[in-house]
């Protein structure tokens, strides 16, 4: 016979099997955290555990019987525990940022919002630390776009924390963690949906006081870079400047340029570009070429295969025709990301620089 185990509102990311005890570990996604599950074949018992982290990397069941887990918070980075006899976390590995004590950075707040359409968006909040904080804040868009910012280890979230500056990430419509039907609306809606997501975001911000038009900065990368680029054509006004990395700027071009492997998923995120040439038109970012007035600062791997240069460099050349404060940095040894930590440094000094550049502006 069969047992069917639901856990609701929650996506199970993976299932570790216990032979010792005869159980199963459930790793679950719920919104930015993530949940783990006992579940004791046996009585068939589902208890939902502590654990010492917020995100689970791998979970991990030895011969002798000994549960280990790596897993990762805001404000540390990925270590390993060991499960004790009397059911606590013993921390095995020291991790961790040299040089600076994990109280100096910024565990974020979970907040929602209501957006155009009256559904429940989740996002974190970075607050800058009041000794740091110099006023101004980060709209990102995450990547993806299936996939969600989570309270996992961010290198350059702390940086730019450290630094002074207030984040603020939405989980839009099309992140994971929150159920099949959600995930699924970003599927041929690129541009519509979770934009509106994303201003609705901004406008939740200014309501709230946390920052304002003067002292906004947009920064985003793959998807997000997309999304950065949609953003500043069509809503320019609330932005002081704009960070576009690796992003897409044309779905043209951007779907007959992925790997041949990635086709078949173009078709069930964009569409067709001659079936759906006025969404295509609607919401590419080349679109909105006259509006994107703010100074920008493009960063592209010269080996993306996913992105690919001309991507970015057809934004870049078009928007230097009209006379626009761009600069633009090609990472001639780095693809989809940043794999070399100098290519990371210099990147996130000059991203730092840039934004200080125009705080006054």
């Amino acid at each position: 016979f069969s047992r069917v185990l639901e856990i609701e509102n929650e996506s199970i990311e993976d299932l570790t099997w216990d032979k010792e005890h005869q159980a199963f570990y459930i790793t679950t996604t719920k919104g930015v955290t993530d949940v783990l599950y006992h579940y004791d074949i046996n009585s068939e018992k589902l208890e939902k555990m502590s654990i010492p982290v917020d995100t689970i990397d791998q979970l991990h069941v030895a011969k002798s019987g000994n549960l280990y887990l790596l897993g990762t918070r805001a404000t540390q980075p990925a270590n390993i525990y060991k499960m004790t006899s009397d059911q606590e976390w013993e921390q095995l590995t020291e991790n961790r940022v040299l040089g600076v004590a994990e109280e100096e950075m910024v565990d974020p707040e979970i907040v929602s919002y209501k957006s155009f359409d009256g559904m429940e968006i989740e996002a974190l909040l970075f607050r800058a630390k009041p000794e740091y904080d110099n006023g101004h804040t980060i709209f990102w868009p995450h990547g993806g776009p299936q996939a969600a910012e989570r309270k996992f280890f961010r290198s350059m979230f702390q940086c730019f924390l450290n630094r002074g500056y207030t984040i603020f990430a939405p989980n839009f419509r099309g992140s994971t963690g929150y159920g099949s039907e959600f995930f699924k609306m970003v599927e041929q809606d690129w541009g519509h949906g979770p934009r509106l997501d994303c201003v609705a975001g901004i406008e939740w911000l200014f309501a709230n006081k946390i920052t304002n038009r003067e002292k906004l900065f947009l920064v985003g990368g793959s998807y997000g870079g997309y999304m950065a680029l949609l953003l500043h054509g069509r809503h320019p006004e609330y932005f002081k400047a704009v960070v576009d990395i690796f992003g897409p700027s044309d779905l043209f071009t951007f779907v007959n340029s992925v790997p041949e492997h990635w086709k078949p998923v173009m078709e069930r995120w964009l569409g067709d570009p001659e079936r759906d040439k006025e969404r295509f038109i609607k919401d590419s970012p080349v679109t909105y070429l006259d509006d994107m007035t703010k100074p920008m600062l493009v960063i592209q791997g010269a080996k993306d295969p996913r992105v690919v240069k001309e991507e970015s460099d057809q934004i870049v050349e078009k928007l230097r025709e009209k006379g626009r404060d761009v600069e633009y940095l090609v990472l001639e040894d780095e693809g989809h990301g940043f794999s070399k930590k100098e290519n990371e440094i210099k990147v996130y000094q000059l991203m730092l620089d840039f934004l200080e550049k125009h705080q006054g502006e």
